[in-house]
């Protein structure tokens, strides 16, 4: 049969699916097929007969033009080879399909479940490649150029140029399609092994793509963050109260007396260790999805999998796909800014209380955190570790002299390693960006936040052996700390356990839970000293600034419980179900200035009455919300009454006391100082005609209160008190005339 067949017309396909630029001649000069390209193209389906047919015309080719009807012939082996493999397709498709099913089940299949994933990817592959192939028109006769028809193999972005998301190249299917089009042509391109994850997609993407558009899908907003592994790596393996065990040299060498001396007697050095406890913190993702027959009515077609049954799997496995990523964000978030706080059993704890951060691992360094290291002097005792340098409250003015002065202060012999990295609140480096913009102009070798190279990084200015490390999700912090490249590390049980969900159905309900271990810590911080006054710095391995949090950050506490200043002087009580009264500030220490504010209204906030330990403030603090009390403990365990701050007034620029004329430059919302002596403002300087401009009164209704009198430039309709709880609102006009807007 194969004799009556224009084999010429195969010529340009058979290339194209061995990536041939021409066939190889034997020694006679004429074309032949090796035994290599035999067996390839018996892969695709051709068999043997076809095959000798073929060989057969290339040694002799005939010089006649096809009939239609060779062609037609041509086109049915063609379609014939291309139904074959598809069928191969849809059948190994189900398979594959049963076993990722079972394979839930049985682990121990998983073999046969990477063969037949391997063994759809390579009939994808071959399908690909023979659907890439054009038809070629019988009137062309053998061996014709085959037409463009607008296909970009090169295209970075979409298969072949094809327009729409399902021909993405971020689909890993894509991938592959587009390398075994290069590689039918001979060139080379990189792609990433199968995964049954990617057939996943695959069918996903084309149930979608046919049964419901893409913009109906669910959609999702959550960013997913940065990993903080990127700077600081995980180790894995650790069980909580693990012991790292690090050691110190004392001075060893010394001047040569050999001569004169006894050995006995000259002898120096010291080895010192010195054990950090690991601590492991427990944490938990667990809930409960209930009936989700209610919303049956209202699914997304391309997640309702399960018809009629309550349990809707498919929905499920999306929404846990969302919530790794929150529980991943979550995770960053505690990195950094977590205080561990132990759960209470029955109720649910705060993401941040699971686990110490960063910032809170150096806090108790620095103010004492109880040893647990089974050194025989410490273990079970309150310790201290880091002597903080005294550089004062950080501000965009003084950053670079502070980030230089505390360089400076540590001992050269780390400085100077080249391995010494400051750490520094993402935030921090733009102020210090500015600050360096500000000093020393347009500088080529700061590159700032975001380099365009890995290879540049930024180093502080003074001491370009010592490299500024950002640290994202810290805007709640201050705190500089400086230590060794690697030094500090994150660290867990088992790689991934956060993720390994367990499932439970119970009636109409899906309990799912994971449970993991996590910790960020430094592998050395330095010697161990039972007194705060005590710390020297001695064989320290990180050193930071005195304070953490700046005075204008509130930590939030929790509603209904007396809030705690131990971790930071400021603190805001979020809203509650009803008012709450405060009857103690945990952690203040006497002579200590304490800031509360109130979070809610004055009905669901809270409230300080005067009595028993804060019987010696002025009155009793009704606040209303974003209304701030600064309070100091003295001696008798009581509270003074330091001031109180209206949340109106709270981001108002002040005016200093005793000012008559009032500079409106920078702002338009004002506070009055309290005055010292009878004030009468005469004049608003540099306002901007159209601008309505808000002046806050302070202090008490007496005589000293600022005023304003109406008269002159000021059209007022009366005179205004500007004492505590009053304020007035004007706009200049192009003549300076200042107009009322309104009082209260």
């Amino acid at each position: 049969m194969f004799k009556k067949l224009d084999f010429g017309q195969f010529t340009a396909t058979v290339k194209t699916l061995l990536g041939l630029p021409a066939f190889q001649k034997d020694a006679e000069g004429h074309e032949t097929l090796t035994a290599e390209q035999v067996a390839t193209l018996k892969q695709f389906g051709f068999d043997e007969r076809w095959i000798a047919g073929f060989k057969a015309h290339l040694e002799s080719p005939e010089d006649e033009k096809p009939s239609a009807d060779t062609s037609k012939k041509q086109m049915a082996v063609m379609a014939a080879t291309m139904g074959s493999l598809t069928s191969q397709l849809a059948e190994k498709s189900e398979e594959l399909a049963q076993l990722q099913q079972e394979a839930l089940e049985r682990e121990t299949e998983l073999t046969a479940l990477r063969k037949t994933n391997a063994e759809v990817e390579a009939l994808k592959k071959k399908i690909n490649i023979l659907s890439a192939l054009p038809e070629q028109d019988p009137a062309q006769g053998a061996g014709a150029a085959v037409p463009s028809d607008g296909w970009n193999i090169d295209d970075d972005k979409q298969l072949g140029g094809m327009k729409g998301e399902m021909f993405s190249l971020d689909r890993a299917y894509n991938k592959r399609a587009r390398a075994a089009l290069y590689a039918a042509q001979g060139k080379e391109y990189i792609v990433a092994s199968a995964d049954p994850v990617d057939f996943e997609m695959l069918k996903e993407d084309l149930g979608a793509f046919y049964r419901r558009p893409w913009q109906e899908r669910v959609q999702s907003f959550l960013v997913k963050l940065p990993s903080i592994t990127a700077i600081f790596p995980t180790e894995s393996g650790h069980q909580d109260l693990d012991t790292l065990v690090n050691i110190f040299l004392g001075e060893f060498s010394q001047a040569d007396s050999s001569d004169k001396s006894d050995f006995d007697k000259v002898t120096k050095g010291e080895f010192k260790m010195q054990d950090e406890t690991l601590r492991m913190y427990g944490v938990m993702f667990v809930y409960i999805f209930p009936s989700l027959k209610a919303i049956e009515k209202s699914w997304i077609g391309y997640l309702n999998r399960e018809g009629s049954n309550p349990v809707k799997l498919s929905f499920i496995e999306f929404l846990l796909v969302k919530v790794a990523e929150k529980l991943h964000n979550e995770r960053e978030m505690r990195f950094i800014n977590g205080v561990r706080k132990n759960p209470k059993p029955n109720e649910p704890g705060r993401a941040m209380e699971a686990a110490d951060g960063l910032y809170e691992y150096i806090r108790k360094r620095v103010d004492g955190h109880i040893d647990f290291t089974p050194d025989g002097g410490t273990t079970g005792k309150t310790i201290y570790q880091i002597k903080p340098f005294e550089l004062g409250e950080i501000t965009p003015g003084n950053i670079g002299r502070v980030v230089e002065k505390g360089t400076s202060m540590i001992p050269s012999h780390i400085r100077d390693t080249g391995n010494l990295v400051l750490y520094m609140p993402s935030h921090l480096v733009a102020w210090y960006r500015k600050y360096l913009e500000l000093h020393y102009g347009a500088n080529k070798d700061y590159e700032g936040v975001y380099s365009k190279s890995e290879k540049t990084a930024m180093y502080v200015h003074e001491y370009p052996g010592v490299k500024i490390q950002p640290v994202p999700n810290a805007d709640n912090h201050h705190r500089l700390f400086w230590t060794l490249d690697g030094n500090i590390q994150t660290f867990c049980h088992i790689e991934g356990e956060m993720l390994k969900f367990n499932m439970e159905q119970v009636d109409w309900r899906l309990k799912v839970w994971s449970n993991w271990k996590e910790s960020i810590q430094a592998i050395a911080v330095g010697r161990k000293f039972l007194s705060k006054a005590d710390v020297t710095g001695t064989d320290q391995m990180i050193w930071c600034n005195e304070y953490d949090r700046p005075s204008g950050f509130f930590l939030e506490e929790k509603h209904g419980e007396n809030p705690s200043v131990a971790l930071h002087s400021s603190v805001v009580i979020p809203e509650g179900d009803e008012v709450f009264q405060i009857t103690d500030i945990l952690g203040a220490e006497p002579g200590q200035q304490v800031s509360i504010k109130n979070g809610g209204t004055n009905e669901n906030g809270v409230k300080i009455l005067k009595s028993d330990k804060f019987s010696l403030i002025k009155s009793d603090w009704l606040p209303n919300r974003n209304d701030v009390i600064t309070l100091m403990k003295v001696a008798d365990d009581k509270f003074i009454e330091i001031s109180r701050e209206s949340g109106v007034t709270a981001d108002a620029l002040s005016i200093p006391a005793d000012t008559t004329e009032i500079d409106l430059t920078g702002g338009t919302e004002f506070v009055v100082g309290k005055n010292a002596q009878a004030t009468a403002v005469t004049a608003l300087k540099n306002a901007e005609p159209g601008v309505v401009y808000t002046i806050y009164g302070n202090g008490d209704n007496d005589a000293n209160a600022t005023t304003i009198a109406k008269g002159g430039k000021f059209l007022l309709s009366k005179d205004i008190t500007l004492c505590a709880g009053a304020f007035l609102k004007v706009v200049v006009d192009a003549d300076g005339n200042i107009h009322e807007v309104s009082r209260g």
